[in-house]
């Protein structure tokens, strides 16, 4: 029968689980894609949009030719939509894409005088940015200890941590307290976190029996139901 893990017990697995996770991305992690090596903020939302429902080997091959064509959002701003159109065609989606990204630069140039700002409220009233995005923008540029709380993210700590019914903003602030605050640890984890949930703690067929997790993990030890 499952069992809900007690605050207590949840708090003393995470710095395990820090520990774990931070040793398997410096050992398996995907830390040769171009955009987790950037600390450019506009670079950075450029990934971020191109990442959604997207192939990360698909992205690798737009992504570097279209930050070298359009370095600054004000570069973006003064080419054609067709151009963008046209570079981003690999990725499909590539009307609406385009539409968004020159939307986004627009904004920048006229109310941010070119520059991605630093805040979360103001990433979050950029065109196409939410929560996730901003934090990505805050944790790799800015130094900011944001967890990245997408689909893959949620799952690993829901499944570590037995986590049932818990509403997306609890699952926002459960996550900010796992990321380390030092900002190089912070991070690894979250990119981590996300490789790992990609390689091994899968949505289905998860490698439960070759985890560094599994003696830590409530899912993997109560019967293991389906999680999507």
């Amino acid at each position: 029968m499952r069992r809900d893990l007690s605050d207590e017990e949840r708090l003393n697995r995470v710095e395990e689980l820090r520990r774990r996770i931070i040793s398997w991305y410096e050992r398996h992690g995907r830390k040769h894609l171009p955009w987790r090596g950037t600390r450019d903020p506009w670079a950075t939302l450029i990934a971020a949009f191109f990442l959604r429902k997207t192939r990360t080997s698909h992205v690798e091959k737009v992504y570097r030719r279209f930050v070298e064509r359009f370095p600054t959002p004000r570069a973006l701003h003064a080419a054609a939509e067709e151009e963008v159109r046209r570079m981003i065609t690999p990725l499909g989606l590539e009307n609406r894409r385009a539409r968004q990204l020159k939307q986004l630069a627009k904004v920048l140039v006229e109310k941010h005088g070119g520059r991605v700002p630093s805040e979360l409220d103001d990433l979050l009233c950029l065109p196409g940015v939410g929560r996730y995005t901003a934090a990505e923008v805050l944790l790799a540029c800015f130094d900011v200890p944001e967890p990245l709380l997408d689909v893959n993210m949620k799952r690993l700590i829901s499944r570590i941590f037995g986590l049932q019914g818990v509403s997306e903003e609890e699952l926002w602030e459960f996550a900010k307290r796992l990321v380390p605050q030092d900002p190089v640890e912070a991070r690894k984890f979250n990119y981590g976190v996300l490789d790992f949930a990609q390689a091994v703690c899968k949505a289905r067929k998860p490698r439960c029996g070759e985890c560094p997790l599994n003696d830590m993990c409530s899912w993997a030890t109560s019967g293991r139901p389906q999680t999507k």
